[in-house]
């Protein structure tokens, strides 16, 4: 671990924490808390993951101190793969980690089944929770998603964190997420990547009132969802620079305002950028500038795509170069003026 970078998150036993038992599981705020960092699939040649390619990635983030990872989410672009190929992915990870660090599994899937079959493979291998998203491609009456949701969710083995991101999948709205998370034992909390900020302060709302564990997805709003209480993030920014998510978390807890804030204007300007392209393209392409081999992308670019690419290439180049520089110059990021990059996306 890094100096002052927030420690692993632990799972109490029955009984601990300050969750209640309810059956034979126990619901608690201290699931899940830090800086999970949301790993992007490395494409390989066969459509399939790359799971071997991971072990540098798994290697630096660890190094740089995250609190965990989440494998299999939007970041990790879970609908092209096979289940069999998620499964592999969740081995490998489960096995290149060692116990070092949690781990959520993110099951999202067009059939109940596959889920519950992910779900299992989850428990076997260690991981204190998964992931659970609406179905993404058929659309179903937001009315009948939260009695979807709750059947599966009572299905399965582990804690469930609701995946709120309605920009890609079938609408669970919050209020109909709090209901269950209140009401279904193993829902233990949600990931809010909805990026509206109304939506987080609802969910922030009901966490003050009950034992919710509440994680920001929304890399941009970070600072704000830890400011209204949220237990961290699962973060696919933090992939690309960890040390910059793991300082606004670690700033924050020690009071430090300023400079939390001065490393969020980083963090939303990396988002700002990374959101130019479709996701998680900007992710792949900023780790592939760093060395990291994340294979092809999943679609050809054609000639406007493609040189988005190049684009945000040159600039993050530019950029990561001026952050870093800046970040080990000085405990501080900023001057007297505070901290300018120089190197906005669209400026270089």
């Amino acid at each position: 671990m890094t100096e002052g970078a927030p420690p692993p998150s632990v799972v109490p036993s029955a009984g601990e924490g300050s969750g209640r038992r309810e059956g034979n599981r126990t619901r608690s705020t201290n699931v899940l808390c830090g800086v999970y960092a949301a790993l992007p699939t490395p494409l390989g040649d066969d459509g399939e993951p790359d799971v071997s390619s991971l072990d540098a990635l798994i290697e630096f983030l660890l190094g740089d101190g995250v609190s965990g990872f989440c494998v299999g989410g939007v970041t990790g672009e879970y609908p092209i793969y096979s289940v069999a190929g998620r499964d592999r992915l969740f081995r490998h990870v489960a096995q290149r980690t060692a116990g070092r660090v949690p781990l959520v599994f993110g099951i999202g899937a067009e059939h109940s089944r596959q889920a519950l079959g992910m779900a299992k493979v989850a428990k076997d291998l260690g991981a204190i929770a998964v992931l659970l998203p609406p179905p993404s491609y058929f659309r179903f009456d937001p009315l009948d998603v939260p009695e979807m949701m709750r059947q599966v969710s009572e299905s399965l083995p582990l804690p469930v964190v609701l995946y709120h991101i309605p920009q890609f999948t079938n609408n669970l709205g919050a209020s109909d997420a709090l209901a269950l998370v209140r009401s279904v034992e193993n829902i233990v909390g949600v990931k809010d990547s909805s990026g509206d900020r109304l939506t987080l302060e609802q969910f922030a709302a009901a966490k003050r009132s009950a034992d919710v564990v509440l994680m920001a997805g929304s890399d941009d709003l970070f600072l704000s969802a830890l400011a209204l209480n949220a237990d961290g993030a699962i973060s696919g920014l933090s992939c690309i620079f960890p040390k910059l998510m793991l300082g606004i978390y670690d700033a924050f807890r020690k009071g430090a305002k300023q400079r939390a804030a001065e490393l969020q204007a980083l963090v939303q300007e990396l988002a700002a950028a990374v959101n130019e392209l479709p996701t998680p393209w900007g992710i792949k392409i900023a780790l592939e500038v760093q060395g990291f081999h994340m294979g092809s992308l999943s679609w050809p670019c054609g000639s406007r795509l493609a040189a988005r690419t190049v684009r945000f290439r040159k600039w993050f180049e530019n950029w990561a170069l001026l952050v870093r520089q800046r970040l080990s110059d000085s405990p501080s990021v900023a001057g007297k003026d505070g901290f300018k990059s120089e190197g906005r996306y669209g400026q270089t």
